[in-house]
């Protein structure tokens, strides 16, 4: 299963994605036709607040809908189970990045959501490309595929 980033996300829903993002919008279908998809519930944090800011303003309701849509249709992963090792990961993947020379530094967002997909053992897809240098500087356990925004 594939766990996509904010950014994968966040354009595969604009509602111009098929005009704007035609292989970005066919791959991310396929992936939910064929093996599932998953997001981390800091996504779908990043991207509710978003969006309830737009409804608040009186805008945005087709971004509502086609969330909610979306939502239906992944799995929803938190960073782990009771035990906290989730967090253990990230907190080892951070300082890996940091221990570098010169020193890689991670958002605290992505650094929650690739380690939401190292601990459930999920490729990460990112449309973001300094993450996905940034994750292969350092040993990070899962696939990571960088995907063109086009």
């Amino acid at each position: 299963m594939m766990l996509l980033d904010t950014s994968i996300v966040s354009a595969f829903l604009r509602p111009d994605a098929r005009a704007k993002t035609p292989k970005l919008v066919q791959i991310v279908t396929g992936w939910l036709l064929t093996e599932g998809l998953a997001i981390s519930f800091v996504t779908q944090f990043e991207l509710r607040r978003g969006i309830d800011q737009l409804a608040r303003r009186g805008e945005g309701r087709r971004k509502l809908v086609a969330f909610e849509k979306f939502i239906e249709r992944v799995h929803v992963l938190g960073l782990d189970a009771a035990s906290g090792e989730g967090w253990n990961v990230a907190a080892r993947l951070w300082a890996d990045g940091g221990s570098l020379k010169p020193a890689q530094v991670f958002s605290d967002a992505d650094i929650l959501i690739a380690s939401t997909a190292a601990f459930h053992s999920h490729e990460l897809a990112t449309a973001d490309a300094r993450l996905a240098t940034g994750l292969g500087r350092i040993t990070f356990p899962v696939a990571v595929r960088l995907i063109a925004m086009e």
